[in-house]
C-alpha cells in the first residue's frame, strides 16, 4: 500500500511524461466533459484554476470564453493557508506566485458560498471521491467552506481506492477523467 506522498510523486511523474499530443487529447476530453456538466447543471458561478503549465495540469480556462455569460472565479493563495477567490475574465491581471502559479492580482472577490460548481485540481483520485493534491491543504480548506458541487479533473484513470485519507480531506462529488467519470453528478 503506497503512502499519499508516494502516490503523489508517482502520478505526477506519469503526468509529466505525457507527450504533447497525448496531453492535448486527454485535456480536450476532460474539457469537453466539463462543458457537458456545465450545460447540464447550469451553474451561475464556476470556480476553475489556472493550470500550472510546468506540472501539465488540465487547462479549463477556455471555458471562460465559451460560457461568457457565466461568472468564473479563480483562487489566490494567502499566507494564512487559505484561498481567496476572484472573478476571472479578460480584465483580470495575473501575477506568478512563489510556486509558479498564476494568480489574480486584482478584481472582484467572490465569497466561497456564492460558488455553484468547483473544478478541483488534483494529481490522482479514486472511485470513492478521494483525491491527492500537492499536499498543502488549500483546496480542502476551501471545499469545506462551500456547498458547491465539487468535481475533480484528472488526466489519469481513477484508482479503486486511496488509503491514508485524513479527516480534513474533503470528498469530491465526482471526478472527470479522459477515461471515465465517477458517478455522483
Amino acid at each position: 500500500m503506497a503512502s499519499k506522498q508516494v502516490l503523489r510523486e508517482v502520478y505526477l511523474a506519469k503526468r509529466l511524461t505525457l507527450t504533447n499530443k497525448e496531453y492535448d487529447l486527454r485535456n480536450n476530453l476532460v474539457v469537453g466533459a466539463a462543458s457537458v456538466l456545465i450545460d447540464k447543471i447550469k451553474p451561475e458561478t464556476v470556480h476553475i484554476f489556472v493550470p500550472i503549465k510546468s506540472k501539465r495540469e488540465i487547462d479549463l480556462t477556455g471555458l471562460v470564453e465559451k460560457y461568457a455569460a457565466k461568472k468564473f472565479a479563480v483562487p489566490k493563495t494567502e499566507k494564512n493557508g487559505e484561498l481567496k477567490h476572484f472573478i476571472f475574465n479578460s480584465e483580470t491581471k495575473m501575477l506568478q506566485n512563489k510556486w509558479g502559479i498564476m494568480e489574480p492580482h486584482n478584481g472582484q472577490e467572490v465569497d466561497p458560498t456564492q460558488v455553484d460548481l468547483v473544478f478541483v485540481p488534483l494529481i490522482i483520485a479514486d472511485k470513492l471521491g478521494h483525491r491527492i493534491g500537492y499536499g498543502k491543504g488549500y483546496y480542502d480548506r476551501f471545499l469545506a467552506q462551500t456547498s458547491a458541487i465539487k468535481i475533480g479533473v484528472s488526466l489519469q484513470p481513477l484508482l479503486d481506492k486511496i488509503d491514508y485519507m485524513q479527516i480534513t480531506d474533503v470528498k469530491l462529488d465526482g471526478v472527470i477523467t479522459p477515461y471515465e467519470q465517477m458517478k455522483g453528478f
